[in-house]
């Protein structure tokens, strides 16, 4: 992943409720683990859409997956991203 969409999401998730536990990025795909699991979509999008330019975001989709090693189970937002 790039070094500024790293930055950007850590800048973002910094002062919220959610503990950012990774940002990965596979081609336009773009993987966003937090904890705790169970968070709320709409407030992790909103978060995402404001540290991202909004209009480059498709396919958002959130889930509850194993975020680290140890099996902790987080909430991973999805999204496919237009450079």
């Amino acid at each position: 992943m790039s070094d500024d969409l790293s930055e950007k999401l850590t800048d973002a998730f910094e002062h919220t409720d959610y503990d950012l536990v990774t940002a990965s990025r596979n081609r336009d795909q773009v993987r966003v683990a937090v904890l705790p699991a169970g968070a709320d979509p709409d407030a992790l999008r909103a978060i995402i859409e404001e540290a991202l330019d909004a209009d480059a975001l498709l396919g958002f989709t959130v889930t509850s997956e194993t975020v680290d090693a140890n099996d902790t189970i987080g909430t991973v937002a999805t999204f496919r991203r237009r450079d």
